[in-house]
C-alpha cells in the first residue's frame, strides 16, 4: 500500500483540554503533507461539548432522540475513507507516538497562559507560522522530553483579550493566509477546528461582535424591521450609511467591538472574505451575524468541526453534478409541500451526517431537502463526496443560508459580489436551490440575489417568518419564502411543528398552494416527518422536492399572468 493510503488515527476523546489544543495543532501541521492524521473525538455525550445549543440539545433531546442515530461520526467518516478510498489506520496509543514519529517536523514548542485563556488562540497561530507545539505551562515538564527550544513564552504578557488581539492583529496578521479568518471562542473548551486553522495558518481570535443600544437595534432593523421602512431605506439607499453609523457607535461603546469590526474589515476579498467559527459567550448568533455581515464577510459555522485539515486532502472520487432538472406537471387543485432541514451550513452537519439523518432508514424515502454548504466543494471535497454519492432520487441538496457561506442578505456589503461566488460554488458543488436567510428582504436585495443567479433554479427563504411571506417571481425567478415556523416557534418541537402544518393544510382554499417548511435540525428529524408524509399523503396533497417544488411554483405563476 502506498504511504499516502496510511492513516494515524489518536483518540483523543478522554484527553484533557490542553492536550486536544496540543493535538489538533500537531494534525493540522502534519495534514498539510497530505492526509495522514486522524482524531478521534468520541460521542458528545458530555453537555460542556453541546453547550452552545445546551438550551435546544439537553440531555433528554441528546438521549432520546439524537445520540443513537449520530453514533460516533468521527468513527462513521473514517469507515467511509476506509471503505471507499482505500485508506489504511495505524491506531496509536497515546500523543507522544504521534509527536516522536514526527519530531522533525516541530521546530519548538510556545506555552500558553492559562490566566489569560484567549493566549491559546495566540499559541496556536504561532504553532502554524512557526512549526510549533503548543502547550499549556502544566505541559511544560511533559513537552521537555522532545528536547526542542521554548520559542515564544506566552505568559504575563497582556492583561486582557483587546490587548492580546491587538498585538497579535499588528504582528501576526500579514503573515497569516489572504482571505480568511477564524473566531474560535476558547472559553467553549472546543478544539474541534484548530486543526484546520493550524494548516492553513489562518487568522484567529475572540471578540465580542456587539452592545446592545442604537447600533445592534439599527442593523436589527435593516434585516427584520417593518417592511415599509426597509423599503424606504433601501430605495434611498441610505442603508450603507445606517450600517456605518451603527458599526461606528458600537465600536464606541465596546473596545471588543471596535478591535473586532478593524480586524473583520482588514480580509481581502478572495473571492469574498469568510470567516470561520462562532459566536463568543459574551454574545450570541444574531448579533454575530450582523457585525460580519454588515462588514462584507460571509459566515462558515465551524464549531464542534473536527479533522477538516484531514477532510480537506481528501480527493474526490469524481465531479459534482446537479440532479437533471426534474419535468413537472401542476395539479390545479394541488397543494404542495417540501420540507428543509436547517444548519446544514456548518461544518459539524456536514461532519455528523446531518446529526444523523442522513443515516436514518427513512432517508430515501420521502422527497426532502438537505441544507449543504456549498464551500465544502473546495474546502473538503470527499465530505461532499459522502452526501452526492449516497443520495437518492428523494434527496436534494440545497445551499444552506445564504448561498457560499452564512450572510443576512439585507447587510451583506457587496451582496451582488456574493451572489456571483454562490452561483459559482454552488455549480460546483453540484447544487441547483438555495435557501436565504430573511423571508422578506427589500426590493434591491431580492434583485440582487437572482441577478448573478446563473444554473440556479430558485430560492426558498426565510430560517423564520418575521412579517411577512412572500411568494413571488423575481425577474422571472422563483423566491418563495418558507411559511413555517414564525420565528416565535423555531424551536416547537416535532409534534407542535407539524401540529402547526396540519392545521395551515386543513384551511387551504386557493389552490394550487405552496407550503414551504424549514426544520430546526436539533427539534424535527426525517423520521418525524416520514411518519407525518405516511399519515397524510392522500388525494391532492402533494410533498415534493426543493427543486420540484419551486418549477411547479414557477408554472403556476407564470400561468397565473397570462
Amino acid at each position: 500500500m502506498s504511504p499516502e493510503k496510511r492513516i494515524a488515527c489518536l483518540d483523543v476523546s478522554l484527553l484533557a483540554y490542553d492536550e486536544r489544543v496540543c493535538a489538533a495543532a500537531v494534525q493540522g501541521l502534519l495534514n498539510r503533507s497530505g492526509a495522514r492524521v486522524f482524531l478521534d473525538y468520541g460521542t458528545y455525550d458530555d453537555p460542556m461539548a453541546r453547550r452552545t445549543n445546551e438550551v435546544f440539545m439537553d440531555d433528554d433531546f441528546w438521549y432520546g432522540k439524537y445520540r443513537a442515530m449520530l453514533g460516533n461520526q468521527d468513527q462513521n467518516n473514517l469507515d467511509y475513507y476506509k471503505k471507499e478510498h482505500g485508506f489504511a489506520v495505524e491506531q496509536l496509543k497515546c500523543l507522544n507516538d504521534l509527536i516522536i514519529q514526527n519530531l522533525t517536523t516541530f521546530k519548538g514548542y510556545v506555552v500558553w497562559d492559562d490566566t489569560q485563556p484567549d493566549t491559546i488562540n495566540l499559541a496556536v497561530m504561532l504553532a502554524g507560522l512557526d512549526e510549533l507545539l503548543a502547550v499549556s505551562p502544566a505541559q511544560e515538564e511533559w513537552v521537555k522530553q522532545f528536547s526542542l527550544p521554548k520559542t515564544h513564552d506566552l505568559r504575563g504578557k497582556w492583561q486582557n483579550r483587546v490587548d492580546i488581539y491587538t498585538w497579535a492583529f499588528e504582528n501576526l496578521f500579514t503573515r497569516c493566509k489572504n482571505g480568511m479568518l477564524a473566531c474560535l471562542e476558547p472559553a467553549w473548551e472546543r478544539p474541534e477546528f484548530l486543526d484546520y486553522a493550524v494548516q492553513n495558518s489562518i487568522f484567529i481570535y475572540s471578540l465580542s461582535s456587539t452592545f446592545k443600544g442604537f447600533g445592534s437595534t439599527a442593523l436589527l432593523l435593516l434585516a427584520f424591521g417593518p417592511p415599509w421602512l426597509r423599503e424606504l431605506l433601501f430605495a434611498l439607499r441610505l442603508d450603507g450609511l445606517l450600517k456605518r453609523l451603527a458599526l461606528t457607535w458600537m465600536g464606541h461603546q465596546s473596545a471588543e467591538v471596535k478591535l473586532s469590526n478593524r480586524i473583520q474589515s482588514a480580509v481581502e476579498s478572495l473571492p469574498y472574505p469568510t470567516i470561520f467559527g462562532w459566536h463568543t459567550k459574551r454574545d450570541d448568533e444574531l448579533t454575530f451575524m450582523l457585525q460580519l455581515s454588515s462588514n462584507g464577510m460571509r459566515l462558515v459555522p465551524s464549531h464542534l468541526a473536527g479533522n477538516f485539515s484531514f477532510h480537506s486532502q481528501v480527493k474526490p472520487l469524481g465531479e459534482f453534478k446537479a440532479d437533471p432538472i426534474p419535468e413537472v406537471q401542476l395539479d390545479p387543485q394541488g397543494v404542495y409541500v417540501t420540507f428543509t432541514l436547517s444548519d446544514g451550513d456548518q461544518l459539524m452537519m456536514m461532519n455528523t451526517a446531518q446529526l444523523g439523518n442522513w443515516n436514518s432508514p427513512a432517508r430515501g424515502s420521502i422527497p426532502f431537502n438537505w441544507e449543504t454548504q456549498p464551500l465544502l466543494a473546495d474546502l473538503a471535497p470527499a465530505l461532499l463526496e459522502r452526501f452526492s454519492r449516497t443520495k437518492s432520487a428523494n434527496d436534494c441538496l440545497v445551499a444552506g443560508p445564504s448561498g457560499a457561506g452564512y450572510v443576512v442578505p439585507p447587510l451583506a456589503a457587496h451582496f451582488s459580489d456574493y451572489m456571483r461566488a454562490t452561483a459559482i460554488t454552488c455549480q460546483r458543488a453540484g447544487i441547483n436551490v438555495v435557501t436565504t436567510y430573511v423571508a422578506d428582504p427589500p426590493r434591491r436585495v431580492l434583485n440582487q440575489l437572482v441577478k448573478y443567479k446563473g444554473h440556479l433554479l430558485g430560492f426558498l427563504s426565510g430560517y423564520a417568518i418575521v412579517t411577512r411571506a412572500p411568494q413571488e417571481l423575481v425577474q422571472g425567478t422563483p423566491v418563495f419564502a418558507n411559511e413555517i415556523p414564525q420565528v416565535a416557534h423555531i424551536w416547537d418541537t416535532a409534534n407542535q411543528l407539524l401540529s402547526q402544518l396540519e392545521g395551515l393544510l386543513l384551511k387551504v382554499n386557493d389552490k394550487p398552494r405552496f407550503i414551504g417548511v424549514h426544520l430546526f435540525a436539533y427539534r424535527t428529524s426525517i423520521d418525524d416527518v416520514a411518519a407525518f408524509i405516511k399519515k397524510h399523503n392522500t388525494g391532492h396533497l402533494h410533498f415534493v422536492r426543493a427543486d420540484e417544488f419551486l418549477l411547479l411554483a414557477q408554472k403556476h405563476l407564470n400561468n397565473s399572468s397570462k
